[in-house]
């Protein structure tokens, strides 16, 4: 059992808890703190480091840092460490921030959750920038979430402090979180800001909020481009600004669904500039974003910005295959289920009563029938008193010159033909009334869709649907499970491989850099390599692609599968009946609420004004004066495609087009009816 020195004291080391390249990380027994042992050869620089941060850092009590709290000497009085806060019961950030891995090590997080800890992760930066201090090597693997999506910076011996006049330089970093400027430089001979640490913690926020993409990583059709070189390019591969030859991974989240704020604060990130966003930045702008999350009404888990037009993530799985949240496994209730009478539910709504087109007619005020036009009046009135002129002549002429019969009586045929002349601008009247006809069936769609009716009949059509939709949910959970057992065996080789993740294995050529690529493409476990889908990501060519694909043959060889009903049987039973069980929750809702909500709708609708505006009163009275013009000269309105659509119905069997038809046979030959375009395969009729 190791013993180290702390203020003159001796402290017993218990069970190792971490290891990394400069030392390992052991509990203290009886103490709530933690001892780092260094492991490297050069101590005497590092001892002065530590010591300058005690002294710096003694009044700063910081939630979110292991920072050094006193000097651990071996027994001998040689430098050993030194002792910080205990840090238990967290996981590394690349845990959360990966769907494949999140599903293991943070199964109940829902998208809320990765704000926050993106949240948290910018709370802490600017604790310690608060301190005096820069991070350095600000990346995944020096971040710990726990399961409240707190924070803490670990190795924090390795951040950037000032002591006096002397600096202590962070020498080491981890190239896709090291800005442009930075990438391929020797990084103990470099004096970091924070607005380094900007970039890192960017990347951080950028892979947080969606689903583990690095905001460098991405399709590029001229050849290779890794990560660190596509950085020093400042190809920001999801830029709405600017052109930088990349384009997003297949199936990657747009930008374009989060906030103005967020948008502009990537672009400042991993623009042209070397000033970039501050942690305090970022904390005001995602804490807002928090506060403007939206519930997905598929899957609940689901969160997204209410600027986006629909669930990214919904789409995001779809377009993948996978899942990103995992339900809560669903447990029936010990209890009897509450029943619920969807015959109830939809008798109370087919109750309410919908208005029907014709009860939704603007009502016009009630006008005086016109007069005939004076045009009209004043041509048949010219017209007769011509007719008759030529007819008194004729008779005039008939006494004086009775042998010139051929003359007067072509006057006076003239004359009572004169008494027949129609109109002569009768077909720009009925033009007109087409026209007029036309303009006020428009003039009342708009008005109808301004009143509502269009959200009404929505409404009730979702209820319809929703109900429809309850009633197969059976048939849909039946349907699932028979096709879980069709493909039992090859589901559960994929529950196998996705246990073995990219991240945490050791494959020959296939570095971090490499990793991040690959889990932005959504190779993120064994489960998820093929060649096909390797050979999309830039470095993976024909022949570094085989490493990777027998990496996960190799894991595939040892998958032994078994017939008899085990776990994953039992998770996918439960993830079924939790993903129908959701279903029924949101249509049982909807069908409860349904009555009342379409019975407000009813009501809102005939609390609004019936009264038409200006333009439709005038064609009203437009087409009624029209009428009555054509109907004094004897002549039938025309009949319009609206006035006819609007009088057409639908079939009362398939609710499909009617046309017009005549009836060729029987006592009731030509008589005209409605007839389904679909006929004879659809006998639905109805008298016209």
């Amino acid at each position: 059992m190791m013993e180290l020195v702390v203020a003159g004291q001796s402290v017993r080391l218990g069970a190792r808890i971490g290891k990394g390249g400069e030392g390992e990380v052991y509990k203290v027994e009886g103490l709530d703190c933690a001892a780092k042992v260094y492991t490297l050869n050069d101590k005497a620089n590092r001892e002065q480091k530590i010591a300058a941060m005690i002294r710096s850092l003694s009044h700063y009590n910081s939630q979110y840092a292991a920072f050094p709290l006193a000097i651990a000497h071996q027994k001998d009085g040689r430098f050993a460490g030194f002792l910080m806060n205990l840090v238990s019961g967290r996981k590394a950030l690349h845990e959360l921030y990966s769907p494949a891995a999140r599903k293991k090590t943070f199964p109940h997080a829902d998208y809320r959750f990765l704000v926050r800890a993106a949240l948290n992760v910018a709370r802490a930066v600017a604790s310690v920038h608060a301190s005096n201090c820069v991070i350095g090597d600000l990346n995944h693997s020096g971040i710990l979430i726990s399961d409240s999506a707190d924070v803490t910076l670990i190795d924090a011996d390795s951040f950037q402090i000032t002591d006096g006049s002397r600096h202590y330089l962070c020498r080491v970093g981890v190239p896709e979180y090291t800005p442009p400027e930075l990438q391929g430089k020797r990084f103990g001979e470099i004096l970091r800001t924070v607005d380094h640490d900007a970039f890192g913690l960017a990347v951080i926020v950028f892979q947080l909020l969606c689903m583990g993409r690095h905001p460098f990583s991405g399709a590029y059709a001229s050849g290779e481009m890794p990560i660190e070189r596509a950085i020093r390019e400042n190809r920001f591969v999801y830029s709405k600004k600017r052109s930088v030859g990349m384009s997003p991974p297949p199936g990657s989240v747009d930008i374009g669904v989060f906030p103005p704020d967020v948008r502009e604060l990537f672009e400042a990130a991993f623009g042209l500039s070397t000033k970039r966003p501050s942690a305090q930045h970022w904390v005001q702008v995602l804490t807002s974003l928090e506060r403007s999350l939206l519930r997905c009404s598929v899957h609940e888990l689901h969160f997204f910005p209410n600027g986006a037009t629909a669930c990214p993530w919904c789409k995001m799985e779809q377009h993948h295959g996978m899942v990103l949240f995992l339900r809560p496994l669903y447990k029936a209730s010990s209890s009897a289920p509450v029943f619920f009478d969807i015959k109830a539910a939809w008798a109370a709504i087919e109750s309410v009563p919908i208005p029907t087109p014709k009860d939704l007619e603007p009502q016009f005020v009630d006008i005086e029938r016109p007069q005939v036009s004076d045009k009209i009046l004043n041509w048949r009135e010219h017209r007769n008193l011509t007719a008759s002129l030529m007819v008194v002549l004729a008779g005039v002429m008939a006494l004086i010159a009775p042998a010139a019969w051929f003359i007067w009586l072509a006057i006076a045929v003239a004359g009572v033909h004169k008494f027949t002349h129609r109109f002569p601008h009768t077909k720009q009247l009925r033009r007109q009334y087409e026209k007029v006809e036309a303009e006020l069936e428009q003039c009342k769609a708009e008005w109808r869709k301004h009143t509502g009716v269009e959200e009404l009949l929505k409404i009730r059509e979702a209820l319809e649907k929703a109900k429809i939709a309850l009633e197969l949910l059976p048939e849909e959970m039946k349907a699932r499970v028979n096709d879980y057992m069709k493909n039992r065996q090859s589901l559960h080789l994929r529950d196998y491989l996705e246990q073995f993740q990219i991240q945490e294995a050791k494959i020959q050529k296939v570095g971090a850099a490499k990793k991040a690529a690959l889990i932005s493409f959504g190779i993120e476990t064994a489960a998820d390599v093929t060649l096909e889908k390797v050979l999309q990501v830039n470095g993976f060519g024909p022949k570094n692609s085989q490493q990777l694909v027998k990496w996960r043959e190799d894991i595939e060889a040892q998958f032994e599968y078994s017939p008899h009903t085990n776990r994953v049987d039992s998770q996918f039973r439960q993830t079924i009946e939790g993903d129908i069980e959701a279903k029924a929750r949101v249509l049982r809702k909807q069908l409860s609420n349904g009555a009342q909500i379409l019975s407000d709708a009813v009501q809102n609708l005939k609390n609004r004004s019936t009264t038409p505006d200006a333009r439709m009163s005038k064609l009203h009275r437009d087409l009624i004066q029209l009428k009555v013009d054509l109907k004094y000269l004897k002549e039938r309105p025309p009949v319009s495609n609206a006035s006819w659509r609007a009088a057409r119905p639908n079939c009362p069997i398939c609710n499909g087009r009617m046309i017009r038809r005549v009836l060729k046979s029987g006592p009731n030959a030509g008589a005209r009816f409605w007839g389904c375009h679909r006929y004879p395969k659809c006998k639905g009729t109805q008298s016209a």
